[in-house]
């Protein structure tokens, strides 16, 4: 009867260390989990709460492209280089070989660096030699592992309440893929606020002896990524000498959500713009918009930095 109890005793015991060990496990890959779904927020919008220079860092994925990273993948590596060879080099999206990536470079034109210059996260490939960035369990998708996310749930998707903001979703199965009681989720790991502002406020500033404009003008503030990829704010009008002599004025630029600023290093340049114009029919503004449609000077074009949840004012120098 003793030995009974003996045994009973050692196999509770035993049962108890399991358990215990079990959940010290899979605390570890949940904390894991979290800790790589931080690694992700950092690698797409860098890290705003690190300054350099008494200013906010801009640093990641955003910040070089211009735009969310349509799967995990693109945050590791980029796809084939495309053929015959351009200068920057460009490549296939590892989330969709229709969509094309350019290195990074500086834009001759527009003067500010664009494209991509990852990795963002830096991981070693796994057996098979591919590189990976799973959640702390390991999971991987459903249709195999080839597949562009890794086994995470990655998601830009449209605000809930029906706007144009856009956001990054993130979720990870947890231990139990099958149950999604156990999932782990971060449903708003970027917001819109964290990758795009909204309106811009250009200070226009007169030094010529007259009041200017000499007649009503509608002017867009561009925002370059480089010379060919740009977004353009709502057309803002002047009317005829809104600006006086040696004197000053503030317009405030908006930007909807499928337009929005991206955070990083751009360009801008305020430019006429006529309502039915092509998208060639533009010059920059200065002072007038009479002188004939033609390409905006390079010579014009100037770099601000823009860092989220900020506002932001810019001059525009009449001479």
């Amino acid at each position: 009867m003793e030995m009974v109890l003996v045994l009973f005793l050692v196999g509770l015991m035993a049962s108890a260390t399991l358990m215990l060990t079990e959940g010290v496990e899979d605390q570890a890959k949940y904390d894991e989990t979290k800790r790589r779904m931080n690694v992700i927020r950092k690698a797409i919008v860098g890290d705003p709460t690190r300054t350099i220079n008494g200013g906010p860092e801009i640093s990641g994925f955003v910040a070089d492209m211009g735009r969310l990273p349509l799967c995990i993948a693109e945050l590791l590596e980029l796809g084939d280089e495309i053929t015959p060879a351009t200068d920057p080099k460009t490549y296939e999206s590892p989330c969709d070989d229709s969509i094309t990536i350019s290195a990074w470079a500086i834009d001759a034109t527009v003067g500010v660096g664009y494209g991509w210059r990852g990795s963002y996260i830096s991981v070693l490939p796994e057996g098979d030699g591919v590189l990976r960035f799973r959640d702390g369990y390991g999971n991987s998708d459903a249709l195999g592992s080839s597949m562009p996310n890794f086994g995470w749930s990655y998601a830009i998707i449209a605000d809930a309440l029906g706007g144009d903001e856009t956001r990054v979703d993130l979720n990870s199965n947890g231990f139990n893929s099958t149950d999604a009681t156990g999932d782990i989720s971060a449903s708003q790991l970027v917001v819109k606020d964290d990758w795009q502002i909204s309106s811009i406020t250009v200070n226009f500033i007169n030094q010529n002896a007259n009041s200017k404009p000499d007649s009503e003008v509608k002017l867009i503030l561009r925002i370059y990524n480089s010379e060919t990829e740009y977004v353009d704010g709502d057309s803002v009008t002047l009317a005829q000498d809104a600006i006086p002599a040696g004197g000053q004025r503030q317009e405030t630029f908006n930007f909807d959500g499928s337009n929005g600023v991206a955070i990083g290093t751009r360009a801008y340049a305020l430019v006429c713009y006529e309502e039915f114009s092509d998208a060639d029919d533009y010059e920059v503004y200065d002072g007038d918009c009479v002188s004939g449609n033609g390409e905006t000077s390079s010579a014009n074009i100037r770099a601000l930095t823009i860092a989220p949840r900020q506002s932001f004012t810019v001059e525009w120098i009449t001479p």
